[in-house]
């Protein structure tokens, strides 16, 4: 009972994430005169008159860079003793709690001093999560509670065992934020039942639609959050897990014969979108390509701004559309900091609502996007305070002011869309803490969808530039094949290891083949010899120039000619010149033209000639001999700088010239 005398105590709450802000910040600095966030709420309960509780969350990783600082305030003397020399009495009604994910880092001594509290996850379950997500549904739908916790047990239940038994993630997730993305997204479809922002309910005819849309409305949801956080390979099995269940339960309708399940969004009669005509139409499977317009390429198009459509990217723009508008956050997970400027560039997006509470302008909602979200560099015990920050606001709506010491910041209207490669390979891994806030969506590497796209994105590329030239167009399907197979090959044999910690290869790689490619007026490809001359040497500029041995480069030379040999179906040493292949735009100054250089005694001239015109104005002239291997380097430097956001990384031993 409490001291007024109710069955119930009052409680204060402070939560703080020590590990979101410095230590200055934490506790204060001596040196600037700063108070600390801590002192400032220590002050508040030590100097209250009542006698309700007040609790000091600390929420955030327990290590011996802040924690040793609370040792007199965790034994017997209650004490805060800071660096100004100022000790804060703490009152016997105070309580301070640590809510952590492990003690991996936390000394014995602080240990020693708490009690502890562990919950086991399998404790909870997940049943929990979907009679509370059943009792909230809106009025209009509470009639089908039923209907979904069937729905639930036939297909969420087991599709989270199968998770867990059979496939494997690209980001590790727990069951219960993988449980809640599902609900999330269902939530997305029953936003008409809500009448949000006095919005109109579907009416009556539309409404009994709902017992052939619910099923559909589970088995979408299902794949875009259970079936989300898989590579390519898990994807088909889950794929023909969910089909082979639903043909046996005889769900209507069923996708089409032949396709995976990934493949296809659902039309839903009208309940979400009103249809052409007004009235409901039958549900359905509907391609994510169909209803896309064909693509078509302005002669004036730049290779940077040229965005061909493809399964994979129509599909996540409407995924990411749909996941923000209902204001979840999303973490695109694929193969490819400081928390001050973090927060800095956050709140100078935000304006005052009112008094504590910031947000985007009022009717507006703002969708911050962080790439390499597991960038940051741990810290000695394992932290990553950008990250510990973030959290802070998916989980308390806001941190700390920097300049009002103690005043909470409450940001609203906000949602977070991320980026990030898989951990390892030099990128860190992210608590868990932070993920089960995000909904997943992963990006595969070059399964048979990405070969697909692949095909799709430079086939429609290729064919425009071609038109332009005498060749014909049997030329697209046999540049695509061989180009594929080589960037396969590269990925799959020139791995990275610590001797060659650059060999990294994405389609990002690829798509520079093309563009050095397209670098090239068509007519100055006349000939099918020329064009093969173009194609070799593209790829030997992006895949070959990382090479850092004799080995590795007769290994790609041998590549290529093989593939030559039964893509193109030609002999490389019938059609190959025997001297190197360069292609530069300097041979003709007047022009700049990317071309073939068909004579090394011409290109010597051309620099020496730029050589002498830069000696002649600079104050500081270079006497340099230019042999073969430096004019090969300067050609591909150009090339580099000529494209859009090219970038060139020199590597070599010291005194190389590099």
């Amino acid at each position: 009972m409490s001291p007024s005398g109710s069955p119930f105590e009052a409680v204060y709450t402070y939560v703080l994430n020590p590990k979101s802000i410095t230590m200055g910040q934490l506790y204060g600095e001596f040196d600037l005169l700063t108070d600390g966030i801590l002192p400032s709420m220590v002050r508040i309960g030590a100097s209250a008159e009542d006698l309700n509780k007040r609790w000091y969350v600390f929420d955030g990783p327990v290590d011996a860079v802040w924690i040793e600082n609370m040792n007199t305030v965790l034994d017997d003397n209650k004490k805060l003793c800071l660096t100004s020399g100022e000790i804060i009495k703490l009152t016997s009604s105070m309580t301070l709690m640590f809510e952590v994910a492990d003690l991996a880092v936390a000394s014995p001594a602080t240990v020693s001093r708490c009690g502890m509290v562990y919950i086991e996850p399998s404790v909870l379950g997940l049943l929990p999560f979907i009679n509370c997500w059943i009792r909230r549904l809106p009025k209009l739908a509470k009639g089908h509670g039923e209907a979904f916790q069937e729905l639930f047990s036939r297909y969420l239940l087991p599709g989270v065992e199968l998770l867990r038994s059979r496939l494997k993630e690209i980001v590790a997730s727990v069951d219960s934020a993988i449980v809640l993305s599902f609900l999330k997204l269902l939530d997305s479809f029953l936003a008409p039942l809500t009448m949000k922002d006095n919005r109109p309910p579907p009416s009556a005819k539309f409404l009994k639609l709902m017992p052939q849309l619910i099923p559909i409305w589970v088995i979408f949801s299902l794949v875009w959050s259970v079936g989300a956080t898989c590579n390519a390979n898990s994807q088909a099995i889950f794929s023909n897990w969910l089909i082979e269940i639903m043909t046996a339960n005889n769900e209507e309708p069923p996708f089409p014969q032949n396709s995976q399940a990934y493949d296809y969004r659902f039309h839903d009669g009208g309940f979400t979108m009103a249809t052409p005509s007004g009235e409901p139409e039958p549900p359905m499977w509907v391609h994510w390509m169909t209803g896309v317009p064909e693509y078509r390429i302005l002669i004036d198009s730049k290779y940077s701004d040229i965005e061909v459509p493809t399964i994979n990217s129509v599909r996540n723009a409407e995924l990411l559309g749909m996941l923000l508008i209902n204001e979840n956050n999303v973490l695109c997970v694929g193969p490819t900091g400081t928390g001050k400027t973090l927060t800095d560039l956050i709140d100078s997006k935000l304006d005052k609502r009112r008094r504590g509470v910031y947000g985007p302008p009022v009717l507006k909602r703002l969708a911050l996007f962080i790439d390499d979200f597991n960038m940051p560099a741990l810290e000695v015990y394992g932290a990553q305070p950008p990250i510990e920050l973030i959290r802070q606001w998916m989980d308390f709506g806001g941190w700390y002011d920097r300049q009002n010491i103690g005043d909470f910041r409450t940001l609203i209207d906000l949602n977070f869309v991320a980026a990030m490669g898989p951990p390892g390979g030099g990128r860190n891994p992210i608590t868990p803490r932070l993920l089960r806030h995000f909904h997943f969506l992963a990006f595969t590497e070059m399964d048979d969808d990405c070969k697909v796209g692949a095909k799709m994105i430079f086939s429609t590329i290729l064919g425009s530039w071609l038109t332009h030239t005498s060749l014909p167009e049997d030329y697209v399907d046999y540049t695509l094949k061989a180009s594929l197979n080589v960037y396969s090959t590269v990925i799959k044999e020139l791995l990275p290891t610590p001797a060659k910690t650059h060999y990294t290869f994405n389609l990002r790689d690829l798509s520079k083949v093309f563009q050095g490619i397209f670098m090239t007026v068509p007519e100055d490809v006349p000939t099918f010899i020329v064009y093969l001359h173009l194609w070799f040497h593209e790829n030997c500029r992006v895949f070959e120039d990382r090479m850092v041995n004799d080995k590795d480069r007769a290994w790609f030379q041998a590549l290529l000619h093989r593939q030559m040999v039964e893509d193109f179906h030609v002999e490389p040493n019938q059609v190959l010149s025997q001297e190197p292949i360069l292609f530069a735009d300097f041979i003709q100054p007047d022009f700049r033209r990317y071309s073939m250089v068909t004579d090394l005694h011409t290109m010597l001239n051309v620099l020496n000639n730029y050589l002498a015109e830069y000696n002649a104005t600079s104050t500081a002239p270079m006497n340099l001999v230019l042999f073969y291997d430096a004019m090969s380097h300067i050609s591909r430097i150009c090339r580099i700088i000529r494209q859009p956001q090219g970038n060139a990384l020199l590597l070599g031993m010291g005194g190389s010239g590099a």
